[in-house]
């Protein structure tokens, strides 16, 4: 109970925050909206223009609301699309976009990859803000000097995860100009972990396998699966943490899978969530097995299978995070 009060007082916090941003007088240079009429003062003050944001790569002045947006996360995405501003984005990394926003963002620019963006297209696109996160986070150094640029990246392997989450969503509605709407999506994902924090104690040990090439890797607590742990209350497969933590996780055979002998198994296919799926080679296909089948998960229907999209590409964002939460609910009937 502490954990979810202190996660509703830091929402509360995060908006008096944004609320106070902006100009020490309160007024700012007008900018044109949509309708090519300038905004007033007063509008620009009520955005909170110009602004200085804390992120995880530093600190960035962001001088009027954006109009022109790059976005180089799948969580950046979720999260500007829920806010309300996702008009303004003219270029992401196209062949990422997930299923449920592929129709919105059929028109936008591609801009490379996470790990190689396209300078040369970036630039051409003359944007207002660049939102980069984890994957695209060793980029900031390259873009910082030439545009207002933002690191919004979760660490999955540092405490209060759902709480970066909700931080996350508060920086990007701080640099969109969308802070209303943020400080609602905020308390949105804190009303789902409190729905959802310790409904899963008592039930068990739980894994997270993932599938990929037809390998099994196991991941841990300490990983972007942590919801699963630290928000539903399952027990780690192993105490003492032997899981690597990191990105690719602990490769590990059936047999040390039947050994380990899970209550809940939660399996990640990631060959579909990257569009690299053989014949032969899916999860389900690769995990359906004497060994795998022994185990107290598959004997009792507890071998579930999440959303790849969700979980290996996009991860947080302000929906993203939710449906995340509702997906392990669902599993557990709630």
């Amino acid at each position: 109970m502490r954990k979810i009060v202190a996660i509703a007082a830091a929402v509360g916090m995060s908006t008096a925050v944004l609320a106070g941003c902006g100009s020490s007088d309160g007024s700012s240079a007008n900018t044109k909206g949509e309708t090519g009429e300038a905004t007033t003062a007063s509008e620009q003050s009520e955005a909170g223009f110009p602004v200085t944001v804390q992120h995880a790569a530093g600190e960035t002045t962001i001088e009027s609301e954006p109009e022109t947006i790059v976005v180089l996360n799948m969580a950046g995405l979720d999260t500007v699309h829920a806010l309300g501003v996702g008009d303004k984005v003219v270029g992401t990394v196209t062949k990422s976009i997930p299923s449920w926003l592929q129709d919105d963002y059929a028109d936008v620019t591609d801009v490379g990859s996470f790990f190689e963006p396209d300078e040369e297209a970036i630039a051409k696109l003359h944007p207002d803000l660049v939102i980069i996160g984890n994957r695209s986070a060793q980029s900031y150094e390259a873009f910082k000097d030439r545009y207002p640029t933002i690191d919004a990246s979760v660490k999955w392997d540092e405490p209060d995860y759902a709480q970066q989450v909700m931080d996350s969503i508060m920086l990007i509605g701080q640099a969109t100009g969308a802070t209303e709407a943020a400080a609602q999506a905020s308390q949105d994902v804190a009303d789902a972990v409190a729905k959802y924090t310790g409904a899963a104690e008592g039930k068990g040990t739980a894994m997270l396998a993932m599938v990929s090439g037809g390998e099994v890797s196991m991941h841990g607590p300490k990983s972007r699966w942590s919801p699963i742990w630290d928000i539903f209350g399952f027990e780690p497969i192993q105490d003492d943490a032997k899981a690597d933590e990191g990105h690719k996780g602990q490769k590990i055979s059936f047999e040390t899978l039947k050994e380990l002998n899970p209550d809940w198994l939660f399996v990640v296919d990631r060959d579909a969530a990257v569009g690299e799926v053989e014949p032969g080679t899916t999860a389900e296909v690769v995990l359906d097995n004497d060994l795998v089948n022994a185990t107290t998960a598959a004997k009792e229907d507890h071998s579930v299978y999440i959303d790849p999209e969700r979980w290996y590409i996009v991860m947080t964002g302000a929906k993203n995070f939710i449906a995340e939460l509702d997906e392990i609910g669902d599993a557990l009937g709630m």
